[in-house]
């Protein structure tokens, strides 16, 4: 089915974005079904005359959108669309609009490929009037919870992004969220004129502080991140709280916990709470946003959705 590719070297739509759509209406009426194999990045570009790398970012984004998986030497393997995705409410209203507008554009004498690239012209000019945030942290579990936090505090969509995972020259943001330990490799990162970066605060769980307290008033609190900048950070958090006893380990062998009553650990360490409960009392630290920097944010985004509200209508007196 992916012989039915086209590409146009002449739309303003990028190349690679003209494959996913492809591709993801395919997957998703069926065209390319669950567990059928995509040709290599290799093949199918020589097949189009395309940039291999053209179409290795085609499949990351497939692959963002959970449509497809790389398996190694099994190559790109389509997974197929989430029933939720498959059968939200949204997408049934947005095929049935289409649909319409499809019928007429054929009875005004428009050829399927004439349509194609309308369609896809109007949307990318669509998506580009939206507002793009995105969230940064430092491992997956963190930006994909903060993200979701803010998309429902905040309303509009956040990508979630972790640091070194992605190019930054790629990434096409309007807003850049981030939490203040990473605001300076962020800004470093995120140079493009037009992205502003936003530092937000996280704030400890009240009961995540209450748990702690009532262990150091007697005993000994141990603090353990996968880096020490982290984990110094939530020992000065924490201080800054009214805790005062307590300790940056080196690591959670039976020596480097000798003498503490109550190790802290991240939140989406699951795994070393199992292995640590055996031998101490564990708590996995976990964050909420700050009500300020929410507030915060929303004021951005009121005032980016604006200005671009603006920049649109000079574009187009």
């Amino acid at each position: 089915m992916v012989d039915k590719i086209q590409v146009s070297l002449h739309s303003d739509v990028p190349i690679y974005r003209q494959i996913v759509t492809q591709m993801s209406f395919m997957i998703e009426t069926g065209d390319l079904e669950p567990g059928q194999a995509l040709p290599s990045a290799r093949l199918l570009a020589d097949n189009l005359h395309i940039n291999r790398n053209t179409v290795a970012r085609a499949y990351a984004d497939l692959s963002e959108l959970g449509l497809v998986e790389g398996r190694g030497r099994s190559g790109t393997i389509v997974v197929g669309p989430s029933l939720e995705r498959d059968g939200s409410l949204a997408r049934d209203q947005a095929r049935q609009v289409l649909e319409r507008a499809t019928r007429e554009c054929i009875e005004l004498g428009l050829s399927a490929a004439e349509i194609q690239s309308l369609v896809m012209s109007l949307a990318v000019r669509a998506e580009d009037d939206l507002l793009k945030v995105s969230f940064v942290e430092c491992n997956v579990d963190r930006a994909k919870y903060f993200a979701s936090e803010l998309e429902d505090k905040v309303g509009v969509k956040v990508k979630p992004l972790v640091l070194g995972t992605f190019e930054p020259d790629e990434e096409r943001a309007d807003l850049v969220l981030t939490t203040f330990f990473h605001l300076a490799e962020v800004r470093a990162l995120m140079r493009r004129p037009k992205t502003e970066v936003v530092a937000i605060v996280v704030a400890p769980h009240i009961q995540t502080l209450v748990q702690i307290a009532s262990v150091a008033k007697n005993g000994t609190v141990g603090i353990w991140y996968r880096t020490d900048d982290q984990a110094i950070t939530v020992r000065d958090s924490l201080r800054d709280s009214g805790i005062k006893n307590i300790e940056v380990l080196d690591g959670i062998e039976d020596a480097d916990i000798e003498g503490i009553d109550l190790v802290v650990i991240p939140d989406e360490m699951t795994g070393i709470k199992a292995q640590l409960e055996e031998k101490v009392k564990v708590i996995q630290f976990g964050n909420v946003l700050d009500a300020a920097s929410i507030r915060m944010v929303n004021d951005v985004v009121r005032d980016m959705q604006a200005a671009k509200r603006g920049d649109r209508s000079l574009l187009e007196v």
